[in-house]
């Protein structure tokens, strides 16, 4: 077994020019699909407001719209990386149009959601585009080379910290056939074309400091940028390098330092009188030493400090006056940030000897969408394939194609299926999205169970997007704030997520669904998206 990258037959990704196209040749015997993903490479092109000196900046990506209660905000929730694909088809030589599956990433988004838990999303975490906290800071963009030890030697050259990101994309987890092995041999090439989401990020710059000036920090150890190790003696000239953490109990480790080696930095001095000005600086240099602690009253605990050096003098002359008896470091902003793509490929891991058959059967997911006006009440009825296993009942978000897609409804109050006139459950289900939170165990239990009939291990009853920030208005996203660890998961008015679920008997007959939901409020316009779960057979 080997692995082959297939470049996307278009050579120019961009945000508008998003649609893909891959083609795996016959000769390669068979494909281990469950170990395949696509690769979308991207660099993040910065700006300094001063270009007379440049620094490395490290950046989160937002996800438009997701979890903000308007169209100006943005709601700081993640999604996964299978958001990317919106529409994707894939067909064989020999077994024709296998998979076309509609809004992939709505129906891929909701079924993780609940299909991973806590400690499956964090152990992804490595290969997510979504940004979550970690010790009140966040670690380094794929397309930033972060290091906190170490110098740049007598360059300022910050190029070296920054390559090439990638955002990976399983095809487990945007296909019905992502989990199976492949025998090219009989199904002959293979075709895939996407439409991927690529114009609907917000670039946002970390650490978080506000845009005030002089910036305050959003959220962290503000202890972490100070340092009382100074003092700046009155004519003291040629001041470089500065120590962090010096008190022992600043850094306990030096995963806990919020800067690193290529930041644009700035300075507030604390200092009778204030006659002297900040001059911005790039760190060089950054020298650990570690500190033994001593039970000696008081105890010190072991910990370490960090000797910064910078690009330059970071005081404008000599010390005047009065000593700076207090250094505040903060880091500068880049004055305009860009997402820009560079080309797309799919990673085949190869299968020597697949497993030879007659056919494939698999599921995989047909779309009906619809629309209605804003009501508090809405009832409709839709034809189910005689294939379909079940059907998941999703609550669009987006308001326009510069957003990303939850399912989530905020006014929902309740809501019957009926299935061939026959209810899914004997009564209303009770489900309240707005405080108090509600869910009548009846939701709960047939959500379990059409998970099942799925084939979907229910392992996440949290139905709460992971939380990557603070909110903030997406024009001034420098004033959001860095949330806690223990608030990644914590439920919000608009972090919450809406399935209906219902079950199909397999009979093979078409079947009536008929929809039926009630509203405490009309709320906003109702995009409906039904994704119905069908099992096809392919012979050849």
């Amino acid at each position: 077994m080997s692995y082959i990258k297939i470049q996307s037959n278009q050579s120019t990704l961009t945000t508008t020019q998003n649609l893909l196209d891959f083609e795996v040749p016959d000769y390669i015997n068979g494909i281990d699909m469950d170990q395949s993903f696509i690769n979308i490479s991207y660099n993040i092109d910065t700006t300094e407001t001063d270009d007379t000196l440049t620094g490395v900046h490290n950046f989160i990506t937002l996800f438009n719209g997701v979890g903000s209660t308007a169209l100006a905000n943005q709601g700081g929730h993640a999604l996964f990386n299978s958001c990317l694909v919106r529409n994707i088809t894939m067909t064989a030589q020999r077994g024709g149009q296998l998979e076309s599956i509609q809004r992939a990433d709505l129906i891929n988004q909701v079924k993780q959601q609940f299909t991973k838990n806590i400690g499956d999303i964090q152990g992804d975490l490595h290969q997510s585009i979504m940004n979550l906290p970690i010790q009140y800071n966040y670690g380094a963009n794929q397309a930033r080379n972060l290091v906190t030890d170490g110098t740049m030697g007598t360059s300022t050259d910050v190029g070296r910290y920054e390559r090439t990101g990638v955002m990976r994309i399983n095809l487990k987890d945007v296909l019905g056939l992502g989990s199976s092995t492949l025998n090219l041999a009989q199904l002959g090439a293979l075709r895939i074309h996407m439409e991927a989401n690529l114009n609907k990020f917000t670039l946002k710059e970390v650490p978080m400091w506000s845009s005030d000036d002089p910036p305050v920090i959003k959220g962290g150890v503000a202890a972490y940028w100070k340092t009382v190790d100074v003092p700046l003696t009155v004519g003291m000239t040629g001041v470089n390098e500065i120590r962090f953490g010096s008190n022992q109990y600043e850094f306990l480790t030096k995963k806990n330092c919020p800067f690193h080696v290529g930041m644009k930095v700035n300075f507030k001095f604390t200092q009778a009188g204030d006659h002297n000005t900040a001059e911005e600086a790039v760190i060089k240099t950054m020298a650990w030493t570690t500190v033994v602690g001593t039970s000696a009253t008081p105890t010190t605990p072991a910990g370490t400090y960090v000797t910064v050096t910078f690009s330059n003098d970071i005081v404008d002359a000599g010390v005047a006056t009065t000593p700076i008896t207090e250094v505040e470091m903060y880091p500068v902003y880049a004055a305009t940030a860009l997402l820009s793509y560079v080309s797309a490929e799919l990673v085949v891991k190869t299968v020597a000897n697949p497993p030879q058959a007659r056919g494939l059967r698999y599921r995989t997911f047909e779309t009906q969408q619809d629309f209605a006006g804003a009501s508090t009440t809405f009832n409709r009825t839709y034809e189910m394939p005689g294939n379909a296993v079940a059907s998941l009942i999703c609550f669009d978000t987006a308001r326009n194609n510069d957003e990303f897609s939850n399912s989530f409804e905020a006014n929902l109050n309740q809501y019957q299926l009926f299935v061939d006139n026959v209810g899914q459950t004997d009564r209303p289900v009770t489900m309240r999205t707005a405080a108090p939170y509600s869910k009548n165990p009846l939701h709960g239990i047939m959500f379990e169970k059409t998970l099942e009939v799925m084939g979907l291990a229910y392992k996440n009853n949290l139905d709460v997007l992971p939380n990557q920030m603070g909110a903030s208005a997406k024009n001034t996203p420098n004033d959001a704030t860095v949330i806690a660890e223990h608030a990644i998961f914590a439920p919000g008015s608009h972090s919450r997520v809406t399935v209906l679920p219902v079950i199909y008997e397999g009979d093979g007959q078409r079947k009536l669904l008929n929809i039926d939901l009630t509203k405490s409020a009309n709320g906003e316009n109702l995009n409906l998206a039904i994704f119905q779960m069908v099992e096809r057979t392919v012979e050849y």
